[in-house]
């Protein structure tokens, strides 16, 4: 698990910045290494999905929905995967926005993104605490990882219990039949 978060860049350098996504939560943690020492802050989903944002992605997802194509069926098929290369460059270019890092600047930072979710979360939330606070202390020094250890907890455990809880139910409308993913060992058709 503590692998996770020495991120390295090919060239063997250390990225500016790493963010810790909590995909179920509205806060993000912020690393920002591009100054010593690191700087750490939260930043909350309405900071970046405002609506500039929504209206940038609708007008990507209009522009991609009307392009010419020779092949309109596949086109379409694929808009899914061009959705989601467009709203993840949009929420960086936001980001790093709020950062005051322009898009036309030559010197873009690199950025790692960490997301802290799935099942090594669920099992294992100490480990990804144990590894975040490694991360915070290398690059931003001992005294961070006490200011932060509880904010870094607070988002580890409520994240954990919100998955938890969406676990629970989507294995709940499973057994009941509400569900795509419903499965029965004996179904009587009569």
């Amino acid at each position: 698990m503590e692998e996770l978060f020495k991120a390295r860049l090919p060239g063997g350098e250390r990225p500016d910045i790493h963010l810790c996504i909590f995909p179920h939560l509205k806060e993000m943690l912020l690393i920002d290494l591009r100054e010593e020492p690191g700087a750490i802050s939260l930043l909350s989903t309405g900071e970046i999905f405002t609506g500039e944002f929504y209206t940038v992605v609708e007008a990507e997802f209009s522009e991609a929905l009307r392009s010419e194509t020779d092949f309109p069926v596949s086109h379409l098929l694929n808009l899914p995967v061009l959705m989601e290369d467009a709203i993840r460059e949009s929420a960086m270019t936001f980001i790093l926005d709020r950062l005051g890092v322009s898009p036309d600047n030559d010197s873009i930072p690199t950025v790692v993104v960490f997301i802290v979710s799935g099942g090594a979360l669920a099992a294992q939330p100490d480990l990804v605490l144990d590894g975040l606070k490694k991360l915070l202390g290398e690059h931003c020094g001992e005294q961070v990882i006490g200011e932060w250890e509880e904010a870094l907890s607070r988002l580890i455990t409520e994240e954990s219990a919100v998955l938890e809880n969406v676990n629970r139910h989507e294995l709940s409308e499973t057994l009941d039949g509400d569900s795509p993913d419903y499965f029965t060992l004996w179904e009587s058709r009569n």
